[in-house]
């Protein structure tokens, strides 16, 4: 027997013998199912022949400044996220270098909210609706899933909200610290006959640790599902955010980063940059049970968002846009005893009414462009998971989408630059898993992503209306792992390891022109590789102690691409370390009492496509702790944390490609928070 056999033979065995030297009266037990929904089917994450994560309420909400996804996924492999701090230009989440060069935004990857997509039809992603406060649980699909949810899905986010709970409740949460920093929030849920609610509030003022960076809004957020019958239900799901001030410091130079690390750019001073906006967003569900095997489900949803920003430069600096973003879906599942199936078919409009004016020196100047931009998307999917043995399951899925642009040019004093961009595409995966035991799931599967450019990133260099130029990036993804749980004496015990290798085509790679400082215009990038192998642990210690490790290896290489008479082909891919990971030390005591260290270990970059500009390799560690008291219907849960404990210097954000040099935000220095959690169950 070869070593990978051994290796395997030794999972299936270790937990039987770890039971067997259990003592009598601590018999091994089974450990919960997880379920995830993010394949658009219900399965046990085991089962699933893909790599794919599911973090809990606690690790979202437990003594968390509950500001950013950058708190809940530090643990996910094959995540990498920076820009947590600069609320302007929004957390830069990528997934296995999905969504690393996005200017702000989520960028290649599609984000669902309560089974609502948060991500527009020209494939960007906004999370500064997303309360964090009612989150119950994320999982991350990691990899690309354009067979499922088309455009813009080379990793998927699926965050689902609280339910209320049997017992009514409510709760409040006050948090403050270092750097002006407050929030406050409000909750409160439960079930009244066949209506279950949960409504959660918050307001945040926080002055941000560097120069120009306050932010100041509130958001609401509610779902209430209503049982119309024992086989079907309405779920609706609503959010309000108001964010009046969203300010930018901009990207500074490595040695205006190590003079001052809080001092923001002088130009973005200038020119007052940041951002506001305001939202309206809901999204009405029926399920229906049509017998024990079949379900159907329909959607309708509409987003209204008004957005003004100033950027830092004078022609066009300063862009407003009112957006109208609706659309439905309809999605069939079946659930036999061998076979998963599951079909659907999404449509979705984005209508955005742009105008840029000058900015002259923070004050509206002159018009200086006028259009109205349309994308509409329409997908048609069928998935399908069959167990051809007892212990071996195929999986398949493929999707037709078309996704059109259309511009109509208001401003005709620079010419009519109307116009229109269609995009087709077939997207195919195939997937195959064997548990040859209960305790190890070995996978493989082939899938494929595309995304067409954002309306931003359309931006014509040479006037108004779309840069026809641009083409649709694709990706073809194999990948190969295994992964578990068990409970050995008592304690659990879940595992994966994964490779895997990505060919990308006309990648889309961001630029600046000298006449635009601070503003992106993009390019595709030829053809590019990126392989790698990700790994998991998180275990229970005993005696109240669970510990959680990840690790990351990324070669993200450009294999073809030249401009502006430069070669880079065999650079890396800037924006993604080779090397990082996470540890996680949690301790929670029966008496209340619960504490954990986070420790982030990021290996050195590049910020640039010709690999001159290396970030250094740094690792940031954060202590909380806490006590939770219950006294008949009362919860009170005092709290205490401190973010870079140990003071490292590093930068929170690096801008890719930022021409003079100024790729550089600075990250806070050792910082700290607290805040109370307070209860009421009405028993």
């Amino acid at each position: 027997m070869g070593l990978a056999g051994q290796t395997l033979l030794g999972l299936c065995l270790l937990p039987l013998s770890a039971a067997a030297e259990a003592a009598p009266a601590e018999p091994v037990e089974t450990l919960p199912t997880l379920t995830v929904e993010a394949t658009r089917m219900e399965r046990p994450l085991n089962d699933v022949p893909a790599a794919i994560s599911r973090i809990d309420a606690a690790s979202i909400q437990r003594g968390q400044r509950q500001l950013t996804l950058d708190e809940s996924l530090q643990e996910v492999p094959g995540v990498f996220i920076l820009n947590p701090d600069n609320f302007a230009q929004d957390t830069r989440i990528a997934i296995r270098g999905f969504g690393a060069q996005s200017d702000f935004g989520i960028r290649g990857i599609r984000l669902i909210v309560d089974g609502i997509s948060a991500t527009t039809p020209d494939g960007q992603g906004q999370v500064d609706g997303i309360d964090f406060g009612s989150a119950d649980r994320i999982e991350v699909l990691r990899g690309p899933a354009s067979a499922l949810y088309g455009s813009a899905s080379g990793g998927i986010i699926r965050i689902e909200s609280e339910s209320g709970p049997a017992i009514p409740f409510i709760e409040t949460r006050l948090s403050g610290g270092e750097d002006g920093f407050f929030n406050a929030q409000f909750k409160a849920g439960g079930t009244q006959g066949p209506l279950n609610y949960l409504l959660s509030t918050s307001y945040l003022d926080f002055d941000g640790y560097r120069d120009n960076s306050e932010v100041r809004g509130s958001r609401i957020n509610g779902k209430l599902e209503y049982s119309l019958s024992e086989d079907a239900r309405l779920r609706l799901v609503f959010n309000l955010i108001d964010f009046s001030t969203q300010q930018d410091p901009g990207g500074l130079t490595r040695a205006e980063a190590k003079a001052n690390p809080r001092q923001a750019r002088q130009q973005n001073l200038d020119f007052d940059g940041g951002e506001s906006v305001s939202q309206q967003r809901v999204g009405l569900t029926h399920l229906w049970d049509l017998s024990d095997a079949h379900s159907l489900e329909s959607r309708i949803q509409y987003t209204h968002r008004d957005f003004s920003n100033k950027l830092p430069f004078q022609n066009g600096g300063q862009v407003a846009f009112v957006r109208h973003f609706y659309g439905g879906g309809l999605l069939y599942r079946y659930t036999g005893e061998r076979a998963r199936f599951s079909s659907g078919i999404d449509y979705d409009v984005q209508a955005d009414a742009r105008k840029n004016f000058d900015n002259l020196n923070g004050q509206r100047g002159d018009l200086a462009l006028d259009q109205d931009e349309t994308v509409k998307s329409l997908g048609l999917f069928v998935s399908q998971a069959y167990q051809i043995l007892e212990n071996v399951e195929l999986s398949g899925a493929v999707r037709y989408d078309r996704v059109s642009f259309d511009v109509d040019d208001a401003f005709l004093s620079d010419g009519d630059d109307s116009g229109d961009i269609r995009f087709t595409e077939w997207s195919p995966m195939l997937g195959l898993s064997w548990s040859p035991c209960q305790a190890v799931t070995l996978y493989a599967n082939v899938s494929t992503s595309f995304e067409t450019p954002t309306t931003t990133e359309l931006d014509n260099p040479s006037g108004g209306g779309f840069n026809t130029g641009l083409q649709s990036q694709t990706a073809w993804n194999y990948e190969i792992g295994i992964k578990g749980e068990r409970s050995l004496a008592g304690r659990a015990l879940r595992y994966e390891l994964t490779a895997f290798h990505i060919d990308i085509e006309d990648a889309l790679v961001p630029f600046e022109l000298a006449a635009f400082p601070g503003r992106r215009f993009y390019r595709n990038a030829g053809e590019s590789r990126r392989q790698g192998v990700e790994a998991a642990l998180t275990t229970e210690l005993g005696a109240g102690w669970s510990l959680g490790l990840s690790y990351t290896w990324s070669d993200f290489r450009y294999r073809e691409f030249e401009q502006g008479g430069q070669d880079f082909s065999g650079k890396h891919i800037p924006g993604i370390p080779e090397h990082y990971g996470a540890l996680r030390l949690d301790y929670a005591h029966p008496g209340g009492f619960f504490a954990g260290w986070r420790t982030r270990l990021v290996g050195s970059f590049y910020a640039d496509d010709a690999n001159n500009e290396r970030i250094e390799a740094y690792s940031v560690s954060d202590l909380r702790f806490g006590y939770t008291h219950t006294a008949g219907s009362w919860t009170i849960e005092p709290y205490l944390a401190v973010n870079n404990i140990l003071d490292e210097s590093y930068f929170g954000n690096i801008r890719i490609n930022a021409r003079g040099g100024r790729h550089f935000e600075p990250a806070p220095e050792r910082s700290l928070f607290g805040g109370i959690r307070v209860r009421y169950d009405f028993r």
